[in-house]
């Protein structure tokens, strides 16, 4: 009943705010991890585009070892909400191993069509690639259906631990529409639990299409 007790907040706290959904993060590309037994996290991020801003929160807890989560973004200019529903579950964990496995599915549409449009799989492996895990390779292969184009994703990213409180974030993905997306910045950890992200990214071979990110991502006590 903990997890409940946690869950219902934190869905409350961001049903009231005016949100969008790319994916489960500020991040394009996901790693093979998910929270505790039992825990949840908010990640949520503010995107400056030329357009405006776009606001998305996910909240997220783990239970029956499978990680769930619902993400809510808002996008400029437009008045429904897109909403997306996800789950998450480790396959190979990183026990006595420098790499994990994890899969993970999602539902998205909009506020205005209770019927999903779009769904993903996606299979993320996380290698570390030093005795310490300072640093780590993110890989994603998966498969993305939309309203009017299918076809598969994929992306790498790095994680490099640059000191105790910040980390070096750079990654590139593309999607089933075989835009290629790239995006490098720093994270910076408040406290235990609690971490900023500020990213710069950009579509591939479009100029126009920037963004600047901020993120915070904030993990419940048990």
């Amino acid at each position: 009943m903990h997890h409940c007790r946690v869950l219902v907040p934190l869905l409350l706290s961001v049903a009231v705010l005016p949100f969008d959904t790319h994916a489960a993060a500020s991040l394009l590309v996901d790693d093979a991890s998910i929270t505790d037994a039992g825990q949840c996290q908010l990640e949520s991020w503010v995107r400056h585009t030329r357009d405006g801003q776009e606001w998305t929160a996910v909240p997220a807890c783990t239970v029956a070892d499978t990680e769930w989560s619902l993400g809510l973004t808002r996008l400029p200019g437009q008045s429904a909400a897109q909403w997306a529903v996800g789950a998450k579950r480790v396959l190979v964990a990183p026990v006595q191993r420098r790499w994990g496995l994890a899969a993970s599915a999602s539902l998205g549409g909009t506020a205005h069509r209770p019927r999903s449009d779009d769904w993903n799989l996606t299979v993320p492996l996380t290698v570390a690639l030093d005795a310490q895990d300072r640093v780590q390779l993110h890989l994603n292969l998966g498969w993305a259906h939309h309203a009017h184009v299918q076809g598969r994703t994929s992306g790498v990213g790095i994680d490099v631990a640059l000191h105790r409180d910040w980390s070096l974030l750079a990654e590139s993905a593309r999607d089933a529409d075989r835009q290629r997306s790239s995006q490098l910045g720093l994270r910076r950890v408040l406290w235990p639990g609690a971490s900023v992200d500020l990213l710069a990214g950009q579509v591939h071979h479009q100029r126009t299409t920037r963004w600047l990110t901020l993120g915070f991502n904030l993990a419940a006590p048990p």
